[in-house]
């Protein structure tokens, strides 16, 4: 039984990635429901759209459909703007996200949506994000999920929560620590990654990872970007928790989880200039 189950969670984890390859030659549109006609083409002139070329039928995120997707309770005052399009890359192409409307997304990085999609299971794609009016962002990785589901995607809901979770996780404490000494918001999107690997490798070594195990993982993590001093015990604990649930998932027996961690960590370092000097 846990053989099988195993397995279950790697074709699923590995799922992803296969659809996005075969469905996905041609960019697939999630527009937010709250777009009036003018923001609707605008944000599709922001995210690359050619109506002579993408002639995939647009989706809409609607409240309903968040709901089902997030498996929360449906609420039809939900505003929703932030729009994404998807995109297959070729297999050594890193994944890709660029936020096309930055001034707009005021809450989440690029390269917080890269390392949230990694934990979706995504390994290579290409992703733009885009809203007409200032919004956090948050909503645009539902609208990755939808896109996947809708073209046979198996998407574990405990992928979906883990990388809304780090997704939350990861804005939050770059929100609160803006202007502080010593944070670095690139710094801390690399410590996720070695967080993420880490636990990935720990849980193969030892089924039995206990939360102290993933707490020293995160504490030593963070002291070596040298983290700990800018960033609040109530903020490591919220990566503690979230690495916890990552160790307990399937989401890191895909093969290529630790690979693709890797291949984001290169690009953040790669574009950060100095930062990782030492």
């Amino acid at each position: 039984l846990l053989a099988v189950a195993t397995l279950q969670s790697v074709q699923a984890a590995t799922n992803v990635q296969k659809v996005i390859d075969e469905t996905y030659v041609q960019p697939e549109y999630v527009l937010g429901s709250s777009l009036t006609e003018d923001q609707k083409n605008q944000t599709l002139k922001k995210l690359g759209y050619d109506a002579s070329k993408d002639t995939k039928q647009l989706k809409t995120m609607t409240p309903d459909v968040y709901s089902k997707i997030m498996n929360v309770a449906n609420d039809s005052s939900l505003q929703l703007y932030s729009s994404a399009k998807i995109q297959k890359l070729g297999e050594k192409s890193p994944l890709e996200v660029k936020i096309e409307t930055p001034e707009n997304i005021t809450k989440v990085t690029q390269d917080m949506y890269r390392n949230a999609a990694v934990t979706l299971g995504v390994e290579h794609a290409r992703i733009t994000v885009a809203a007409p009016i200032p919004v956090t962002g948050e909503s645009a990785l539902a609208g990755i999920y939808y896109s996947l589901e809708a073209n046979g995607a198996s998407v574990p809901q405990e992928n979906k929560d883990l990388a809304q979770e780090e997704l939350a996780a990861l804005s939050n404490i770059n929100a609160e620590n803006q202007g502080k000494e010593g944070y670095d918001a690139d710094k801390l999107n690399v410590a996720l990654t070695d967080i993420k690997t880490a636990v990935a490798n720990a849980k193969k070594n030892n089924s039995n990872l206990t939360e102290a195990d993933v707490r020293k993982i995160v504490e030593e993590t963070l002291k070596n970007y040298g983290l700990s001093s800018s960033v609040t015990a109530d903020q490591i604990n919220l990566i503690i928790n979230f690495a916890v649930n990552l160790s307990n998932s399937g989401v890191i027996t895909n093969s290529d989880f630790t690979k693709t961690l890797t291949d984001l960590k290169n690009s953040i370092v790669s574009k950060a200039g100095d930062t990782f000097n030492n």
